[in-house]
């Protein structure tokens, strides 16, 4: 008889539980002395969402008495650097539950944060490094989490939540950033004497909004448009076009209007 999942293992931070932890944390290790970064300038994640009361009951602190909810609510959760995250859920009657709360409280700070664009990004980079590790046969609809790794005897599907305040969980902004895409591949292919890959523009756009193209925050949706219509502008054939006085594409609320 296959071990089947417990139901709180499918408990998740949300996003915006995520980017006030962050912004709490001022980007630093909660552990006592460590003032680590949890996302390197080069926006690195070596930072981890911890549990200070387990997701699971095999896991460190667990408390029977937690709801799904209280398990992933901001007062359960404390950011660390890996190495003591992993210090911490090895030694748990060491680490208790009354220290780490006491480690999150000297941490993090008091009162309103502010979260801004930036804490946004960051905060998304933190939350697609989460991991589950799930065993057992079962389905599960959704998972919040970047990157899922399932161990099963039968196919399990799942799919990816994106947080909110991203182009691709907006439907017109993903819709129309995906048309701009296809549309510089579509320019970029035509042109002789070049090596072409529908790849080099997704890592383009990574390397200069530091995400993936679904995961650049809504609030910089015009910069990403801006890029990618440049972009489109210079192939030859945007040139060709432009000097001709012809649209190379169309414009967002244009777009958006015939393709609802």
């Amino acid at each position: 008889m296959s071990r089947q999942p417990e139901k709180h293992l499918m408990s998740l931070p949300d996003f915006a539980t995520i980017k006030i932890l962050f912004a709490r944390s001022a980007n630093r290790c909660a552990f006592t002395g460590c003032y680590d970064p949890l996302i390197e300038k080069n926006d690195i994640v070596t930072g981890q969402v911890c549990h200070i009361r387990a997701r699971s009951n095999r896991g460190p602190r667990y408390d029977p008495k937690q709801t799904d909810v209280e398990r992933s609510a901001p007062a359960n959760l404390i950011l660390l650097c890996s190495r003591h995250h992993k210090i911490v859920d090895d030694l748990p009657e060491t680490y208790t539950v009354d220290l780490l709360c006491a480690m999150k409280r000297e941490r993090e700070s008091t009162g309103d944060v502010a979260i801004t664009p930036e804490i946004s990004r960051l905060a998304g980079l933190l939350q697609m490094e989460l991991v589950i590790n799930i065993e057992g046969d079962f389905s599960v609809s959704t998972i919040r989490a970047e990157q899922v790794t399932i161990r099963s005897s039968k196919t399990t599907r799942f799919r990816t939540v994106l947080p909110e305040d991203v182009i691709g969980a907006s439907s017109s902004h993903r819709t129309y950033l995906k048309y701009l895409i296809d549309r510089y591949n579509e320019f970029a292919k035509e042109q002789k004497g070049r090596d072409f890959s529908f790849a080099v523009v997704y890592r383009s756009i990574k390397h200069e909004f530091k995400a993936d193209w679904e995961w650049i925050p809504l609030s910089r949706f015009q910069d990403a448009v801006l890029f990618m219509q440049t972009k489109i502008d210079h192939t030859l054939i945007g040139r060709q076009r432009k000097r001709q006085d012809k649209a190379s594409y169309e414009e967002f609320n244009n777009y958006s209007a015939v393709h609802r």
